[in-house]
């Protein structure tokens, strides 16, 4: 008879079915994409009316929603641009319903360090490294900090309910 510890899985057949679902759980969560594990607290909610009315239209208007960034087809809303795990349904060309809305509210939102959010990804990703960003395969959005859009999306960032 194999005795085991409490709480302990063994190293038979107990282990595998102990490893999968925390696997899983650790899949699931890194492969939405939306934070880096640790390094982003999530503690917050930001306005999702600031985003509808200024954020979403600027990502559009930026083109990060579009079918070579983060774009997040409308038809299939599992697939997606090469955009990382950041990906939004572009609200421009053909308006966004209330759920798809919430969907890129969330997807941004995830993109967002609470406690020091200059630091978001949502902020370095598209600002050029010259000025402080990390690299980004779109390109530079921003040049730099000053950008009126940049400092409207480090606002929203920055302003929680």
């Amino acid at each position: 008879m194999i005795r085991r510890r409490k709480g302990r899985p063994s190293t038979h057949g107990g282990f595998a079915s102990f490893r999968l679902p925390v696997g899983l759980a650790f899949l699931i969560l890194w492969g939405c994409g939306t934070v880096d594990p640790g390094t982003n607290d999530t503690e917050g909610q930001l306005d999702p009316l600031v985003f509808a009315a200024s954020i979403q239209p600027m990502l559009d208007q930026r083109g990060c929603s579009q079918s070579q960034c983060h774009y997040r087809d409308k038809s299939n809303p599992n697939s997606g641009g090469p955009g990382g795990g950041f990906h939004i349904f572009n609200c421009e060309e053909d308006p966004c319903s209330q759920d798809e809305l919430n969907a890129n509210f969330d997807s941004a939102s995830g993109m967002v360090n609470f406690s020091s959010p200059g630091t978001s990804k949502l902020l370095e990703k598209p600002l050029a490294e010259f000025s402080g960003g990390i690299q980004h395969l779109g390109g530079d959005v921003f040049l730099d900090t000053t950008d009126p859009d940049y400092q409207t999306l480090l606002a929203w960032c920055q302003t929680v309910l």
